[in-house]
């Protein structure tokens, strides 16, 4: 098994969680045929493991959906964004306009003291 990625994220006890990505090349077998390689993903946490293996077909059926979820997020998030940058262009705007208002109400006060 050759590691291909592993990723350490640390719990709100400072405890470390391990998620790792192996595979298997693929082989000629005894009988002389081509065997498909394996991916085997893996996740460690303290002291214990689990592992999940993937034939190539599953593991491109992951990857696939993988693909479009980012892609959707990927949407999502420059939406999202968008929103929220002309939610603060707006409040930014108002409180200008709000500004400007109050400056025009203490001239008029302080015009009127004269």
């Amino acid at each position: 098994m050759k590691r291909a990625l592993r990723i350490a994220h640390f719990d709100k006890n400072k405890k470390v969680k391990v998620l790792e990505l192996g595979f298997d090349d693929v082989e000629i077998n005894s009988k002389d045929f081509a065997e498909e390689g394996s991916l085997l993903l893996s996740i460690h946490y303290e002291n214990q493991k689990t592992f999940f293996q993937l034939s190539i077909a599953e593991a491109a059926l992951l990857k696939e959906r993988l693909d479009y979820i980012l892609a959707l997020l990927a949407k999502q998030y420059i939406e999202a964004d968008e929103k929220a940058a002309k939610t603060r262009q707006s409040k930014n705007q108002q409180k200008k306009n709000q500004e400007e208002r109050e400056e025009e109400d203490w001239e008029e006060i302080e015009g009127g003291k004269e």
